[in-house]
């Protein structure tokens, strides 16, 4: 088995005592290091206690014999019993380096140590440090006595009567404190085991065994997901969250988390297994894509030669790309010949203003119209594939072939290599994707508004997202902002703030939202900060310079927010529909969004937010957006609010990847744009693809074929596809896995999961909102190093003081059927950070030329001043 049964199953396996031990050798050897030299001058400290006998120091001279005697014994016993530890721990670190997680014959002479390591030598230990507790405080006392009755007068004859004022003295206090540390750990290690152990027979005495295994595992999910919110929030000072949620809230979680982890003992796994098994799945991951781009690329088009609608999606790519290069070489040369002609003339041509207005006005309707006119040729383009993709011709299929084959080959980029499911088996076909255009209106359009928008849906972070982004001075700017208008008496908390609800006492909410959006006060129309489960903390704004009016949506910061991601039940939306007016006849809907945007609408029709609104700016569109769970709560709250706001438009910036079903997302294209970084994992996530990572892990850990230690040296390392280690030489092939304990219980696991499939939640499939605009990096390096989350987080710190390298991206259309499994790579966690989204798009944008840095403001004071004219 993988884990280490000694006296109970530990969170360890046996091959994970290999650090352990490493690090048990070196406190050995250091313990071993310092009693050399305090055994050193024990010995050779000979003094004459014989004056101090009288002063009552010492009972006697043979009585500081004695003691001198015992405390060389025991630095000598303490010398050998380190030796033996070492020894043993030794041993320990050797045979915990053999076998494979679930080949454990060659470690079976791991229990005996661990018991021995653990009674004999614990024991000794404890002695030793007893004893040595008591010589050190007879010692100290000695000396004690010593320099009360010399005096001060006599403090240098004290200081070489007595070992405790001598300098070496400090090795001895710091061997005992490494001392103490090496035994009580393991001392409440044993305590918590014999405790696990009572506490069990006592339960099984109590309740029926059957009635255990199912109510046992729902309780103490409950209780660790309560500990680790309360332990969390308490740690953290409650800056987020945790104090509001209740122990019924808990209910749902512990729920979900029973029904996806239930085994009922079948597995025993430990953590460690879980990462070796992620190290394998992202090398297999990772060898199958370039396995799939390799086989694409061969003479031929190799073994998808036969596959005439990729080729046909590929040939109406190569046309449009054909066709938007003349277009810009076009463009570029009249450019040319313009600048041509103003040069040659040398005095400008005056004209009234008037006929100045209205041939800019008629450039920028040719402009549209031309911008349209190419945008319904790529689309006509693009569809091409539909109608003929199986009547593609030989010269045309050379054509691609050639191209794909060509070292400047700009069509592989349209390529995308997804993940697929075949009876249950991982794997990877090409898909041909529509890059975005920078000729196309529309393509224009969406990345002008997600690089504009991204800020917005970064400032609803409010204070703590401002402290991350403002390069170390957040702080000082918001308190010397506080403090100002304490000085000026006119604090924001003393005015009438009916607009916002739920900002902390100096309003830093507030204040942060102003200061990262560069608006005045009045076009902060209202912001609800109110935190719950269920409740997500939303802002109404005004842009005017686009003429929109803002609902913003924060995304997953608190305790209380996690619980709702974790809410995953799929709620019918038939009442829903019927109450908002849409087709919600047999679709579904993520319940703790669904919850969330119920509370946001409400909220604003009691309140009368956008009806207020609207009765100032009648001219203007409602914009919705939001980031992670503040995207699917805008998915959603769009909607609901369709069919009353028609123009509306909601941006989704890293939408969860179970929000609607499958119907319910394709509509939701009309009026969703969804922003993807990468391999954001938030996106991918769903019921259904965490069952699939769930089933691939336990997979893994049957397949691993080396011992654990050499699966995480040997594929660590690896920074280009060259250095990428062979799966064959880690892992046995999926129909050749040897028989073992764990491989059936593998097999009865899996059976038993093919028995949950009818519950509801694994029968309704959700996935990702609207219409998906991808951003891809392209490098060269593969950066797959599974454990860099927290580095990759650590990475965010210079990109956020803009000391980071500027990445360039390749921005695809893309569907939810792409997004259906979980990629594993090192840049999964921090391409959800809101910070490194909005940085992305920004890049995008710029590299489109759509970019202008005043969009980081969303109103200016020229559009402050315009919007005033034409209301007086």
């Amino acid at each position: 088995m993988p884990a280490l049964v000694v006296w109970e199953p530990l969170l360890a396996a046996g091959d994970d005592l290999h650090l352990l031990s490493v690090i048990r050798i070196c406190l050995y050897l250091a313990e071993i290091a310092l009693v050399i030299p305090i055994t050193y001058y024990v010995v050779t400290n000979t003094h004459d206690p014989s004056p101090f006998v009288k002063f009552g120091c010492v009972r006697s001279v043979d009585t500081f014999h004695n003691w001198k005697i015992m405390a060389e014994a025991m630095c000598i016993f303490t010398i050998i019993g380190s030796v033996i530890a070492t020894v043993i721990s030794f041993a320990i670190c050797r045979v915990s380096r053999r076998g494979t997680p679930t080949d454990t014959a060659p470690r079976r002479l791991l229990v005996p140590l661990c018991k021995c390591n653990m009674v004999p030598v614990l024991l000794m230990k404890f002695t030793v440090l007893v004893l040595v507790g008591i010589i050190t405080f007879s010692t100290n006392k000695y000396c004690s006595c010593v320099q009360n009755s010399l005096g001060l007068d006599d403090e240098v004859v004290g200081r070489n009567a007595c070992p405790a004022a001598r300098e070496w003295f400090e090795m001895v206090r710091v061997f005992l404190f490494m001392l103490a540390f090496d035994v009580f750990v393991p001392i409440v290690l044993f305590f918590c085991i014999l405790k696990s152990r009572a506490s069990r027979r006592l339960f099984r005495n109590v309740r029926p065994q059957r009635e255990k295994a199912a109510e046992d595992d729902y309780r103490w999910w409950q209780r660790c997901c309560q500990t680790c919110c309360e332990c969390s929030s308490l740690m953290t000072c409650y800056m987020f969250g945790g104090q509001r949620i209740t122990a019924a809230r808990y209910v749902d979680v512990a729920i979900a988390l029973t029904a996806f982890f239930e085994d009922r003992g079948a597995l025993d796994i430990v953590p460690s297994d879980v990462a070796a098994a992620l190290v394998c799945l992202m090398t297999i991951q990772r060898q199958k894509q370039i396995d799939c781009r390799n086989e694409l690329l061969k003479e031929g088009g190799g073994i998808y030669a036969k596959d005439k609608k990729f080729f046909g999606k590929l040939w109406s790519t190569m046309k449009v790309s054909k066709v938007n290069s003349r277009r810009q070489q076009q463009k570029l040369l009249s450019m040319d010949i313009e600048s041509g002609i103003s040069k040659q003339n040398d005095e400008p041509k005056v004209s009234g203003s008037k006929q100045q207005h209205f041939e800019e006005a008629v450039d920028k309707q040719s402009l549209s119209d031309c911008e349209q006119r190419d945008e319904v040729e790529s689309n006509d383009l693009l569809q091409t594939h539909t109608s003929s993709s199986n009547n593609l011709t030989d010269e045309e299929l050379a054509d691609v072939l050639a191209m794909l084959n060509s070292s400047d080959n700009e069509i592989l980029s349209n390529v995308r290599f997804n993940e697929e499911r075949q009876d249950g088996e991982m794997t990877f076909r090409p898909t041909v994707r529509r890059k975005l255009d920078a000729e196309n209106s529309f393509d224009r359009q969406v990345l002008s508004e997600g690089a504009r928008y991204c800020r917005v849906a970064l400032a609803a972070y409010s204070w703590m997202m401002y402290l991350w982004t403002s390069r170390c001075i957040g702080c000082c700017e918001l308190s010397a902002i506080t403090l100002c208008e304490l000085c000026m008496c006119r604090p924001r908390y003393c005015r009438s703030r009916d607009h916002i609800k739920g900002d902390n006492l100096c309003a830093w909410k507030q204040t942060s939202v102003l200061k990262t959006l560069g608006i005045e006060e009045r076009d902060f129309l209202f912001a609800n900060f109110r935190n719950a489960v269920n409740v997500c903390p939303y802002i109404v704004l005004v842009d005017r310079r686009c003429r929109n009016i803002l609902i913003v949506i924060r995304g997953t910061l608190s305790f209380e927010d996690m619980i709702s991601d974790v809410t995953i039940n799929p709620d019918p939306l038939d009442e829903v529909g019927e109450e908002f007016g849409f087709d919600g006849i047999g679709e579904f809907c993520h319940r703790g969004m669904l919850e969330a945007a119920k509370y946001v609408h409400d909220d604003m029709e009691a309140r009368k937010v956008l009806h207020n609104a609207f009765e100032d700016h009648p001219e203007f569109n409602l914009r919705i957006m939001g980031h992670s769970l503040g995207a699917g709560v805008a998915a959603v709250l769009g909607l609901m609010m369709r069919k009353e706001y028609p123009q509306l438009r909601c941006l989704c910036f890293s939408p969860p990847g179970c929000v609607f079903t499958e119907r319910t997302a394709k509509e939701s294209k009309e009026y969703i744009w969804a922003y993807v970084l990468h391999n954001d994992i938030i996106p991918r996530l769903s019921y259904q693809s965490l069952a699939n990572l769930r089933n691939d892990v336990i997979e893994m850990i049957a397949r691993i074929k080396v011992p654990k230690h050499k699966v995480f040296a040997k594929n660590m390392r690896f920074r280009s596809e060259s250095n990428i280690q062979d799966p064959s030489k880690i892992l046995h092939e999926r129909e050749s896995i040897p028989q073992s304990a764990f491989y059936s219980q593998f097999s009865d696991y899996m059976e038993r999961q093919k028995g949950r499939e009818k519950h509801k939640v694994l029968q309704v499939r959700m996935i990702c909102p609207g219409k998906i605009c991808q951003l891809y990096r392209t490098s060269e390096k593969l950066n797959n190093v599974p454990c860099s989350p927290i580095i990759m987080c650590l990475k965010c710190i210079p990109a956020t003081l803009g000391l980071a390298r500027t990445q360039k991206y390749t921005v695809l259309w893309t569907e939810a059927e792409d997004l259906s499994e979980i990629c594993i790579s090192s840049s999964m966690m921090s391409d959800h950070f809101p910070y490194n989204v909005a940085r992305a798009l920004q890049v995008a944008a710029e590299a489109v030329g759509v970019f202008d840095i005043k969009t980081t403001e969303i109103n200016s004071n020229e559009d402050m001043q315009e919007g005033e004219k034409k209301r007086s």
